[in-house]
């Protein structure tokens, strides 16, 4: 339970910064300056501790502390499943791509939007101006417009770079069954349900499917509206806390004459455990997080986290694969838990 009072505080502080930043009407769009006149982005019991945890070498800490005090990138992936996706990939790589680098004047010389090397088929890409940016300034109404569009018709999905990592590390096929542990918004159900459509056969539905679980009944049902851009039937979503998570069973050839015959139990290809956590790798979307920091809660969540990955394990099929997941820098988050499960004898 105290991960979820940390994230429904989270979404009410946002609720209040966005109220706040209405009345704000800066002359330019800096947003490094609007982060620094209203936050104090600065914690030394955060500086002491990561210090001592040594999550990188003294030569680049204030490196990275500067990187954790700039906006965050806007980012956004391409609906795979849409029927405009090469459309809107070529708009973005030949109308986008090149008239922001004369629609907008910046010193760095750093093209204002460009395509994740990483991602498959120039499907993700990444805007270095923040949401506010976009927002305020005229020079970009056209590319915001664009996005907003895109996005409220569903060809495009808002989603930071960062969060479409795990879906692609678990290597979905069409034929898995995938269980999102801890999935709402639902910004990685889509990405594995749209990875799970794409690697099937045009004009088949896929024999896989995705299981999208959430404590917040709230949040599930926002998950449940969102989906609907899909038009999928190869999704189920449950409310369920995610450390009891219940077991399934599957019937693969219903027989009305012995239905009870072929019933199995339903061991997932795929366990996503993107846990609640302290998120204290979002400072620089979320910087009113910077005076709030403490060691207390990355600890008070350690155990709940490895529960969740402990259920998740014992839902995974042999041979399976689980990626395990946290919006934090902390190693008691992170490595602590995974070496948990590497404890108990659940992982090879």
């Amino acid at each position: 339970m105290g991960g979820r009072r940390r994230r429904k505080g989270l979404n009410e502080n946002k609720e209040n910064m966005k109220k706040r930043s209405k009345s704000i009407e800066p002359s330019s769009i800096s947003t490094i300056d609007l982060h620094s006149s209203r936050f104090n982005i600065q914690n030394l019991n955060f500086d002491n501790y990561y210090q001592e945890q040594r999550i990188v070498t003294s030569q680049h800490w204030d490196s990275f502390l500067n990187v954790l005090r700039t906006p965050l990138p806007s980012s956004f992936r391409i609906n795979s499943n849409s029927q405009f996706s090469e459309d809107i990939r070529s708009q973005l790589e030949n109308d986008f791509l090149h008239s922001l680098r004369f629609e907008t004047v910046e010193e760095d010389n750093v093209d204002p939007v460009i395509p994740l090397p990483w991602y498959p088929e120039n499907l993700a890409w990444q805007s270095k101006f923040s949401r506010m940016q976009l927002r305020k300034n005229q020079t970009l109404t056209r590319f915001h417009e664009f996005l907003k569009l895109q996005s409220e018709i569903g060809n495009i999905t808002r989603q930071e770079a960062v969060s479409m990592v795990p879906p692609l590390l678990l290597d979905v096929h069409s034929n898995h069954f995938v269980l999102d542990m801890c999935a709402a918004p639902g910004s990685k159900t889509f990405q594995l349900l749209e990875i799970i459509h794409k690697s099937n056969e045009a004009g088949s539905l896929p024999d896989g499917m995705v299981i999208a679980n959430d404590l917040d009944i709230q949040r599930c049902n926002l998950l449940i509206h969102q989906a609907k851009r899909l038009c999928t039937s190869n999704l189920i979503v449950t409310n369920h806390e995610a450390q009891n998570f219940p077991g399934c069973f599957l019937n693969r050839n219903y027989d009305a004459m012995e239905p009870d015959q072929n019933i199995d139990q339903l061991l997932f290809d795929r366990v996503l455990c993107d846990v609640p956590c302290s998120g204290d790798g979002t400072l620089r979307k979320a910087p009113e997080l910077w005076r709030k920091w403490n060691t207390g809660t990355g600890n008070g969540l350690h155990n709940l986290q490895v529960l969740i990955a402990i259920q998740g394990l014992s839902l995974l099929k042999v041979g399976g694969r689980m990626v395990y997941s946290t919006c934090s820098m902390n190693p008691i988050e992170n490595e602590a838990v995974v070496a948990e499960e590497l404890k108990c004898g659940l992982v090879l």
